[in-house]
């Protein structure tokens, strides 16, 4: 590892990123890295080694206690229950599971450490075709702040939409801070706003936010995200290093294929690393077919150089995966101009429940008579919600969404023709949005 790291793409299922758990900011680092080696085609989870002075290195940490906390990292990882949302047959429940199932430290301050994840994650982190979120880990390396790291995966995830909504104490669940910050105030300072900061600085979104209030209290915040034109995540390695890296790992499985090292060099000195990568591949390929009819092929070095001087190889197993991959690049792309549709008409929406919503207070500050009235005929309407003789018309209209709902609904059937003005415009839109959404 560098200082300068090169990409790595952190892919785990929106489940999992919306999971309900705590970690410190080194469990969080090592948990991340150790997701960012999980490659797309693995089926099955490896034993992960992370050299503790790699880790160091790569977070860029100038801590004296780095080496002593990571090394602390297994344990407390073997503890943790993460609790992850889902829906069964309709029914919403909770899976509660580990989420390392294995680990190996170094007796001495340095060494690296080895960990496995729990098999209870891989529909969460592997083979991964539908609902996830990935992204380069680069855009958390400085940040140090746990809480900015989980808000800025759950704003990720809704990066191509514009916006996200969460009510605070649900957000709270999910951060794992319930028990803490107990003042929005305070929640607000510490995790909001430092996240506000933090995505800003160090990645490649950042978002704006509302306040959502029910009479004073804050119930909701509505997150606007949008690119952060002042961070550009580049490529930093070099092609020589990834040269270097792919031509290590040629060598390491010709050799485990019982190529001699005289054939592995002349293989190298007259073929392109891309060209002997595909035959590699080729054979990885063929190797998974004949084991699904429990055959073998017997002679894996005399197959290599059988196929590495075949020029006019056909792979088809990668053909049909480049096809599965247009043909799920094709479904997600349109899942996200489906989505793109649905948040345009929410916000259509929200935007004329406002400009109603300003109207009606501007003919209640014209004519307070109106509101009055208003308000006397919604409680009369509706004499067993609204019987409560300690609390005023005005108590009910400030603290009780339904009760100025049906307000508003006397005011708009008063109001028709100004109403149906306001709507016109809007409905429009919507309408154009909807026919658009179903010929997707």
């Amino acid at each position: 590892m560098k200082n300068n790291p090169a990409k790595a793409l952190v892919t785990k299922s929106n489940d999992l990123v919306e999971a309900r758990y705590h970690f410190s900011i080194w469990e969080t680092r090592v948990f991340t890295k150790l997701v960012s080696l999980i490659q797309p085609g693995d089926e099955d989870f490896k034993k992960y080694k992370l050299q503790i002075r790699d880790l160091v290195s790569f977070f860029g940490v100038n801590d004296n206690d780095a080496y002593v906390k990571i090394k602390a990292v297994p344990d407390n990882l073997l503890k943790k229950v993460v609790t992850i949302p889902y829906t069964e047959n309709g029914e919403e429940r909770f899976l509660k599971t580990g989420l390392i199932a294995q680990a190996s430290i170094p007796k001495k301050k340095e060494g690296y450490i080895e960990l496995s994840f729990h098999p209870d994650l891989k529909p969460y982190l592997l083979q991964l075709k539908r609902t996830f979120l990935s992204y380069d880990i680069r855009n958390v390396l400085k940040i140090s702040s746990v809480y900015s790291i989980r808000i800025y995966e759950l704003l990720k995830q809704y990066e191509k939409i514009g916006y996200r909504e969460f009510d605070i104490d649900t957000l709270k669940v999910i951060l794992g801070v319930s028990d803490k910050y107990k003042l929005y105030g305070h929640f607000k300072s510490r995790i909001i706003l430092k996240a506000q900061e933090d995505l800003k600085l160090h990645t490649d979104i950042c978002f704006s936010f509302t306040e959502i209030k029910s009479g004073r209290k804050v119930i909701a915040i509505l997150f606007e995200i949008s690119s952060n034109p002042n961070i550009q995540i580049t490529e930093t390695a070099t092609e020589t290093e990834a040269d270097n890296l792919l031509k290590s790992e040629i060598e390491e499985i010709l050799l485990a294929w019982n190529v001699t090292k005289t054939s592995v060099k002349k293989y190298l000195e007259s073929y392109s690393l891309v060209y002997l990568q595909e035959r590699v591949q080729y054979v990885i390929n063929q190797q998974e077919l004949k084991a699904k009819k429990k055959e073998k092929i017997e002679n894996l070095a005399a197959y290599f150089n059988f196929v590495v001087h075949k020029q006019d190889l056909v792979d088809y197993v990668e053909e049909e995966k480049k096809m599965q991959q247009e043909r799920s690049k094709n479904a997600k792309e349109l899942a996200a101009q489906k989505k793109e549709l649905k948040a345009e008409i929410v916000q259509l929406k929200r935007a004329l429940e406002k400009e109603e919503q300003l109207y009606i207070k501007t003919l209640f500050e014209e004519n307070p008579n109106l509101k009055v009235d208003a308000l006397q005929q919604a409680r009369t309407n509706s004499p067993l919600f609204y019987a409560d003789n300690s609390k005023s018309n005005e108590d009910y209209f400030d603290k009780n969404p339904l009760f100025r709902a049906a307000v508003f609904a006397i005011i708009k059937k008063q109001y028709k023709k100004e109403f149906t003005k306001i709507r016109k415009d809007f409905l429009s839109q919507i309408k154009l949005l909807e026919q658009q959404l179903r010929l997707l």
